[in-house]
């Protein structure tokens, strides 16, 4: 596929920020793991190796004073990275962050009284909120991309308005829990 890195040049950008990794592809395929799943994970696990360097390099960034205009305009490095050209391809990225953000959510698993349930982790009422409101974003993030994309297949619009409708529906049962939250802030302010 064009523009995806090999799995040797992927090795070798996780070797440089110091993650070693090898792959066997006989095993992976004995597990029922195709090449491209593997590549895939090892794409992914380079943007966590670049994200965690992105965030002591912001870090350093802030301890020799940058300030929160410094970092906003850092922030939107990425969008150069990525090589967004106009703005489908900045909603792209965003749906594409959004989303991510929404699957690591419910696959992690946190401290707290309320079960795993299948695929979704567990944790407390705030983790359920956080949760409810990425897959929120992520919803509302796939519209304004497929709404900004005038070159969508067709098909998409629909489901994208669904997604939209999805989103708003997660926002009221998220909005069921402000009170409580706010209730909460106010015992960790009083704590400090």
């Amino acid at each position: 596929m064009a523009g995806v890195l090999s799995l040797d040049e992927l090795i070798g950008l996780l070797d440089r920020f110091g993650m070693k990794v090898t792959v066997d592809l006989d095993d992976a395929a004995a597990d029922g793991v195709s090449p491209e799943l593997v590549t895939a994970r090892l794409a992914h696990a380079l943007v966590g190796v670049v994200e965690a360097h992105a965030s002591r390099a912001e870090d350093a960034a802030r301890t020799a004073g940058a300030g929160v205009d410094d970092i906003a305009e850092i922030t939107l490095m990425a969008f150069a990275g990525a090589n967004c050209q106009r703005e489908s391809d900045e909603w792209a990225l965003i749906e594409w962050r959004a989303v991510r953000l929404a699957m690591a959510l419910s696959g992690l698993d946190f401290d707290g009284p309320i079960p795993s349930q299948g695929q979704v982790g567990s944790g407390d009422v705030l983790v359920r909120t956080i949760r409810t409101v990425a897959g929120a974003l992520s919803g509302m993030a796939t519209a304004k991309r497929t709404a900004s994309d005038p070159l969508r297949p067709a098909g998409d619009a629909t489901d994208a308005g669904r997604a939209l409708s999805k989103a708003m529906d997660a926002l009221e049962r998220a909005a069921a829990d402000a009170a409580l939250h706010r209730n909460i802030g106010d015992l960790m302010r009083m704590t400090d």
